[in-house]
């Protein structure tokens, strides 16, 4: 089901549930007020004949000659139907047109005793509905035995007044009523859900074209993007929100494509190589020696691609993943010092220097990886900031605040401004190292970043052209166990005495 469909039907369900109860309460209040008017009229009747009869001390009177009651007279349906009976279950008198209704007739002559309070709802044997009340007038102190007749009035201990109103136009007043309402309900409904639906789809229209826009999106466009809503409210938010997704992803896509044609064309090269001094090596005679530096030449092309694929994989990594093994605490002034000491320099390379603090610098960080970021910055320092009137590059570690840094600092021609931001990236090289010559692939300051990462840290650098350039890693200060602050507590304070 379209989300068109699914608003109108949620809201054509609501609507008819509205009407449902709409209609079924004022029906409802319908039948109330007519069944109370019944209930009045007949209750009215009764009246008219208690105020017709005379009640003595000792029996009730009736005279129906004397007063003439209009009661039943009147044209139409809902005339009334009344009669008067003795203590006997005699008729004394009844309405003229109670003959009309040989039904009702039977069904009061042939009445029990009823409440003369309550009505009754009575199916006589026509089928025809009737309201029936009685009422029984009696004399005021008690009643007498026998019933007595002058010619001019009827005298009886107490006498039952009953009176009847057909229910038969309130019953088809209630059917009529809901007909209508039903009618009514569901032309509603129906001209209701002719428009929500249109309505729907115009309302969604916004949200269509930016479905339809995304169908068309191609990953290889650079501006590719949703289509804006123009509706100012929350969908131009969500597209907002998700075109400035597809241009990081798009960033995402460009750098993942520059990284593999990088990767390609950097594998390429030396493969090339080797292939052809194997082939090379190949197509004479040669002596064991030519063997040799061939085969060296050859081991040397192949231990450029295992260092190149083990970055490649180290850079296929995750960018912030979480638990790394093998981390431990290393103190970096120390660790500094035996890693630089542990070097072999080239000759001709220029000398590294360190300088520490005296303070203990605690990190938490994995040693080999710890060692690559180094050995991976002074390869770089040693590589593209030789000077020829400053011959050292210098490596500190101190701390500021929480925070423990590791600087790499060469004298070299340094990094051009519109080159210092993309010199982490993989396969990046500058116009200047290119121009010079100078071998690499620009995978070390990559791998310097995502080691720094991966430790909970930060790389950045800063270059003065010309003068030379800074590395700088940050790396937070690890917490000592309490036990630990406790035992140096103490032994400064016993030294101190």
């Amino acid at each position: 089901m379209s989300l068109t469909g699914r608003f109108s039907a949620l809201f054509l369900a609501a609507l008819a549930a509205a009407l449902l109860i709409f209609s079924t309460a004022l029906w409802i209040s319908a039948r109330e007020y007519l069944e109370r008017r019944v209930r009045d009229r007949v209750n009215a009747a009764l009246a008219i004949l208690a105020a017709a009869a005379e009640i003595h001390s000792e029996s009730v009177e009736w005279e129906p000659h004397e007063r003439t009651i209009d009661l039943g007279r009147e044209p139409g349906a809902n005339r009334l139907r009344w009669m008067v009976l003795d203590d006997q279950g005699r008729r004394v008198d009844h309405s003229s047109n109670l003959d009309d209704a040989p039904g009702l007739k039977a069904l009061l002559q042939r009445l029990g005793p009823l409440d003369d309070r309550d009505h009754h709802r009575l199916v006589d044997a026509e089928g025809a509905s009737w309201r029936v009340a009685r009422r029984v007038l009696r004399p005021e102190d008690r009643p007498g035995a026998g019933t007595a007749q002058d010619g001019e009035g009827t005298y009886a201990p107490y006498l039952v007044l009953v009176a009847s109103a057909p229910l038969g136009p309130t019953e088809a007043t209630l059917a009529a009523l809901a007909g209508l309402l039903a009618a009514l309900s569901g032309g509603i409904w129906v001209a209701s859900a002719l428009v929500c639906r249109g309505l729907s789809r115009r309302a969604l229209r916004p949200l269509t074209r930016m479905v339809e826009s995304a169908r068309g999106l191609d990953a290889s466009e650079p501006g590719w993007s949703l289509a804006e809503a123009g509706t100012g409210d929350e969908l131009d938010d969500l597209g907002r929100a998700f075109n400035e997704l597809l241009g990081r992803l798009h960033v995402a896509y460009e750098r993942q494509r520059r990284f593999s044609g990088d990767a390609s064309h950097q594998l390429r090269t030396p493969l090339t190589i080797l292939i052809g001094q194997l082939q090379v090596a190949l197509r004479h005679e040669r002596s064991g020696e030519d063997y040799r530096r061939a085969l060296t030449s050859a081991l040397g092309r192949a231990e450029q691609l295992a260092r190149i694929v083990e970055a490649l994989l180290f850079l296929s990594r995750p960018e912030a993943e979480a638990g790394l093994p093998g981390v431990e605490p290393i103190e970096l002034n120390a660790w500094a010092a035996e890693h630089i000491a542990a070097r072999s320099p080239a000759p001709g390379d220029p000398a590294i220097v360190h300088a520490g603090g005296s303070d203990p610098i605690e990190i938490r960080a994995h040693p080999g990886l710890l060692g690559q970021l180094l050995d991976n910055l002074l390869d770089n320092a040693v590589k593209y900031g030789k000077s020829e009137s400053y011959a050292k590059v210098i490596v500190e570690t101190h701390r500021e605040g929480n925070e423990a840094v590791l600087s790499v600092t060469d004298r070299g021609p340094g990094i051009a401004p519109e080159d210092l931001p993309r010199v982490f990236e993989p396969f990046y090289r500058s116009t200047q190292a290119r121009r010079r010559g100078t071998v690499g692939v620009g995978l070390g300051l990559a791998i310097v970043r995502r080691i720094a990462t991966a430790c909970g840290g930060t790389v950045s650098a800063t270059s003065d052209p010309g003068r030379g350039t800074r590395f700088e890693a940050r790396f937070p200060i690890a917490a000592r166990p309490s036990a630990v602050i406790d035992r140096s507590e103490a032994l400064a304070v016993e030294s101190s005495r």
